[in-house]
């Protein structure tokens, strides 16, 4: 501010005449009050105060929370999402102790008188049978359902049928035709379910159906199947992490074929029937799955906003916020969808803390690598596929509690805010999917909020205009000092100026607190503002300097324009007089 010498010549040589050389040097002077007191009637003080821009008061220097896009302020910060593996464990399942079965056969007796060195073909009865289980133990949580899978290795399965040996020899000959043997059910062959000259087998109930199979010299027979995984329709629900896949083995029918030449036949036979099911391990399934992923992301330090906006009085609700995150959805490729629901946690200077949470999103529509762009935004764009709605985020950064205009608690701004992916599920139906680790989530997110306020906000600034004093005012005792202005801004919000007097320390001077503070509305063009600054208690200001503004920032509308560096404040007309009195000593 430009000094310049408010009062000049209030007293002349005449005034002082009575002063003379000619003073009777045995007179004592000393003790003569010689201060002098003239009374100030609207002394004006000179004040030019240049247009007050924005980018004035919002300092941006090495701010990395607050930058200016297309003209406005926006509060940015994002962060990196750390790779998050998707993995379910294995599955892996132990043989079934089977234990063999048997069956014991009549032998038709032909009289001599036939002539046939041969018994025709006769019935083979069921056997008893013996029960088999798969047992799946401690399987991952993430599995619902197992409708089919697919193992690592075959699943194999033999049948060894046995007769006495002494009835075979060169010259004889034993043969099961049309053999049925009740195997494990769901298994996943190469065989068809019916056919004729050709094995079957119907996974549904297990059948084996062999065309015909031959005993060797050692009395045995062999059956030998496998499998490339097992259909369990939905019989394959696991509860408590396990799932057992029982049924029962044994030889179901047929036709024996007895040609013996060189031996006598007994009465009957005994025919035992022995099994072999290997274990298994799971590759892949299809089925039902909902698998929970826990996705931590550090949070955002909001330490180095700029100090306008750093004042434990400030309340504010941001009016167009939004959060952008882009995560890699590692399962897309098998149809599964992932949901869940951002959860931001505002930490404040006193150790509180108050958590808002967006509505569930789900991760759809990734693109050639996989990545799904989420938008969460409390105003939803109706067929905006990829847009969300999180209705508190525009109050993530002030405390509140339900009523969107709820005063403030003195909290401030927090100190950081942490960001967190929670019920994040992926749930659904999956065909041949993988039981490994399959890959990871990964990703990142940018909060952006332009710097414009909603209904209810309150922001404080303080400065102080200072140097306006100057030898000659510095004598003057003020009683009170009037301002006037024509005050024109293009800002949204509007603006509550009160006004108090500092010293040439800057420390403020104690005056009554009525009448101290005028207010701008949004948008004000040439509003003539007043005030007038008394002395506490009738007495007086000395060592006027300048003023300490406080700006209170109030929206008190729905207009939602955000703040750009080149809106202003401008004061014009500007014309601060004082009354009171000067007193000088002479």
């Amino acid at each position: 501010m430009k000094r310049q010498t408010l009062v000049n010549g209030l007293l002349t040589l005449t005034a002082v005449s009575f002063i003379t050389s000619c003073v009777d040097d045995k007179y004592d002077l000393t003790d003569i009050d010689t201060t002098s007191r003239f009374t100030v009637n609207k002394l004006t003080v000179p004040v030019n105060l240049s247009e007050i821009k924005l980018e004035n008061v919002i300092n941006l220097d090495d701010n990395e929370n607050i930058t200016v896009v297309n003209g406005e302020y926006v509060i940015q910060k994002g962060g990196s999402i750390a790779p998050t593996e998707f993995s379910i464990g294995s599955v892996e399942v132990a043989a079934p102790k089977i234990d063999p079965t048997s069956v014991t056969v009549v032998i038709p007796q032909l009289p001599t008188s036939t002539g046939l060195s041969y018994i025709p073909e006769f019935d083979l009865p069921a056997s008893d049978l013996q029960s088999y289980e798969f047992k799946m133990e401690n399987v991952d949580k993430a599995l619902k359902l197992l409708k089919d899978v697919k193992t690592v290795d075959d699943i194999t399965i033999d049948v060894e049928l046995s007769v006495p040996s002494q009835l075979l020899g060169a010259d004889n000959k034993i043969s099961f035709k049309d053999l049925k043997l009740q195997l494990p059910w769901g298994l996943v062959t190469e065989y068809k379910e019916s056919g004729e000259g050709e094995m079957t087998y119907n996974k549904n109930t297990g059948l084996l159906t062999v065309p015909e199979v031959t005993v060797n010299t050692d009395g045995k027979a062999y059956v030998a199947i496998k499998a490339s995984g097992l259909d369990l329709g939905s019989k394959g629900k696991i509860e408590n992490g396990m799932l057992a896949v029982s049924g029962e083995v044994g030889i179901k029918g047929g036709s024996i074929n007895i040609d013996v030449k060189n031996a006598t036949l007994p009465s009957s036979l005994k025919i035992v029937a022995s099994y072999n099911v290997s274990g298994f391990k799971l590759a892949s399934f299809s089925g039902d799955i909902d698998y929970k992923m826990d996705i931590r992301i550090a949070p955002i330090s909001l330490s180095d906003l700029p100090d306008f906006l750093d004042n434990s009085e400030t309340n504010l609700f941001i009016a167009n916020p939004e959060i952008s995150v882009d995560i890699e959805n590692p399962v897309a490729k098998y149809g599964l969808i992932g949901e869940g629901k951002l959860k931001l946690t505002s930490t404040f200077k006193n150790g509180k803390s108050i958590s808002r949470s967006s509505d569930v999103f789900k991760l759809q529509d990734p693109d050639k690598d996989g990545i799904c762009r989420i938008i969460l935004t409390p105003n939803v764009i109706e067929g905006q596929e990829d847009m969300y709605a999180f209705p508190d985020l525009g109050y993530v950064l002030t405390y509140y509690e339900k009523d969107p205009a709820a005063i403030s608690l003195g909290w401030g701004l927090p100190e950081s805010i942490s960001v967190g992916i929670e019920d994040f599920i992926f749930n659904g139906h999956v065909d041949n999917f993988p039981l490994s680790n399959i890959g990871s989530a990964s990703g990142d997110y940018s909060f952006k909020a332009p710097l414009g306020f909603d209904y209810g906000s309150t922001v404080f600034y303080e400065t102080t205009e200072g140097d306006w004093g100057s030898e000659d005012l510095d004598k003057v005792n003020i009683k009170t000092i009037d301002l006037t202005a024509v005050c024109s801004t293009d800002l949204p919000v509007s603006i509550k100026l009160s006004v108090v007097p500092v010293d040439k320390a800057g420390n403020v001077i104690a005056v009554n607190e009525d009448n101290m503070e005028f207010e701008v509305p949004a948008y004000a063009d040439k509003k003539t503002v007043t005030l007038k600054i008394e002395a506490k208690n009738g007495g007086t200001i000395s060592g006027f300097d300048g003023v300490k503004f406080k700006a209170t920032i109030e929206q008190k509308s729905n207009n939602t324009e955000a703040l750009g560096p080149n809106l202003t404040i401008k004061l014009d007309d500007i014309r601060v007089t004082v009354d009171g009195y000067y007193e000088t000593d002479f």
